[in-house]
């Protein structure tokens, strides 16, 4: 069995190509966008822990690539389950619609965990047991994916992340210092 957390921060360069990933960024530049917000369930209000250096986000429910993507994480999801080998974990509810995420220069995201609880006190019941983020391009400055504080992951183009959504994994976004970066993510409950 494995010990050691980084072990479970699955990587899978090149699982969408740059034409993909261009034809999506494409289209989300004509989504609408809003102000990224985390929920706190014990005092039942949104915040924008960052104030006005938080990231923005779009359900671009009408994206051409989307349902391309969310069938293929199925496959991911997957193969990172098959890969772990976990006896007393092998399957799972669902997973989430991708969500898009966009970091434009001087915006970011603040260290935390994906342990959350609002998208899944409705018709899903359950909290998320692993995180996706996929990274659908890499011509921007700053904006490094950072794990346990140190552990810098530098995400390339149409590449994807898998990870347990729990505390032992707390991760955040650097300030963008030049571009804007576009990436997706989506949880598996």
């Amino acid at each position: 069995m494995k010990k050691n957390l980084e072990s479970f921060i699955a990587y899978l360069p090149n699982f969408f190509d740059k034409k993909f990933c261009n034809k999506t960024i494409k289209e989300l530049k004509k989504e609408k966008w809003f102000t990224h917000q985390f929920y706190d369930p014990n005092k039942k209000v949104k915040f924008s822990p960052s104030g006005d250096k938080e990231l923005e986000v779009s359900n671009a429910d009408n994206l051409s690539t989307k349902k391309e993507i969310n069938n293929k994480l199925l496959k991911a999801i997957r193969a990172y389950l098959e890969s772990n080998n976990f006896s007393w974990y092998n399957d799972f509810n669902g997973y989430t619609s991708v969500r898009f995420n966009r970091y434009k220069k001087n915006t970011t995201m603040e260290e935390h965990c994906d342990h959350i609880q609002s998208m899944f006190d409705g018709e899903r019941k359950g909290i998320p047991t692993l995180s996706i983020i996929g990274c659908l391009n890499e011509n921007y400055e700053g904006g490094e994916l950072i794990f346990f504080q140190d552990k810098i992951i530098k995400m390339e183009m149409g590449s994807l992340l898998i990870f347990p959504s729990n505390f032992l994994f707390p991760h955040k976004v650097n300030l963008i210092k030049k571009g804007t970066r576009y990436s997706f993510v989506s949880w598996v409950w």
